[in-house]
């Protein structure tokens, strides 16, 4: 099973990451992806990927953060990447904290799609409120050259679908499991097996039944055991195929 978006860079992790990272593999586990939000934790995710097997990593900023963009330097973290490096993210548009610099954001997130063209990398998108315009940006380089991940999807089964026929795939977090994710729980059991993989998100978004508690990597596993039940299948198969989406996806290979 592989967490492919968790920020093991967080300083929720600083006292105890070994232990963490520990408790993923001993539960089962097989790979993480530590994501990148602005260059600092960019370093970071490098930093802990290269020193652990089975860890990868992303480099890219936050819309955030994008007041402190530079592309040169983000370029320059490009070159000096080991080949622990699986994609770029999570970039993208947010809505929801900051309205006022929607220009800003759009430069930066279009700035960052083409680096990841640029370095033939995937991209993670971070999107909040913000759907029309990141499909608007997307639909201008259709078709992709590069994969692209919704993360953490929470929109309609409509624009899923959309997004879908663009070749995007999506990712789900243990918000899945929330009693409000109505439209979540809708898109994960319509869209096509091979269109999807699970995340964690971790420290955040931790899963039903240990919601608010700091969330960790192990517990993707509880939320695939919950998206299995909604589709009625049986939880192997389902780690399987998504598990394989996101080999494919990140062009990884792990025991």
């Amino acid at each position: 099973m592989i967490d492919t978006h968790c920020h093991l860079n967080d300083n929720q992790f600083d006292n105890d990451l070994d232990k963490v990272i520990n408790d993923f593999f001993l539960s089962g586990g097989g790979a993480m992806i530590c994501v990148g939000a602005d260059l600092k934790s960019s370093m970071n995710a490098k930093i802990i990927a290269d020193s652990n097997d089975n860890i990868y990593y992303t480099i890219g900023v936050h819309p955030d953060d994008c007041d402190k963009y530079n592309e040169s330097e983000l370029e320059d973290m490009l070159l000096t990447r080991s080949d622990k490096l699986v994609a770029i993210g999570e970039i993208g548009l947010d809505y929801f904290h900051n309205k006022e610099n929607r220009a800003k954001q759009i430069e930066v997130f279009v700035s960052q799609i083409n680096l990841a063209i640029k370095y033939n990398l995937p991209i993670v998108i971070h999107c909040r409120e913000a759907y029309q315009d990141v499909y608007n940006i997307l639909k201008e380089y259709s078709p992709l050259k590069i994969g692209v991940v919704m993360h953490c999807y929470s929109g309609s089964l409509e624009f899923a679908n959309q997004l879908i026929k663009l070749g995007v795939k999506l990712s789900f977090t243990g918000s899945v499991t929330f009693k409000n994710a109505v439209k979540a729980k809708e898109v994960v059991k319509n869209i096509p097996l091979d269109t999807f993989f699970f995340e964690t998100d971790a420290p955040y978004l931790t899963p039903e039944p240990n919601r608010g508690k700091r969330n960790e990597p192990k517990n993707v596993f509880d939320t695939v055991k919950y998206v299995a039940s909604l589709r009625e299948m049986d939880v192997e198969k389902i780690i399987k195929i998504t598990d394989q989406n996101a080999k494919k996806f990140f062009n990884i290979e792990f025991v």
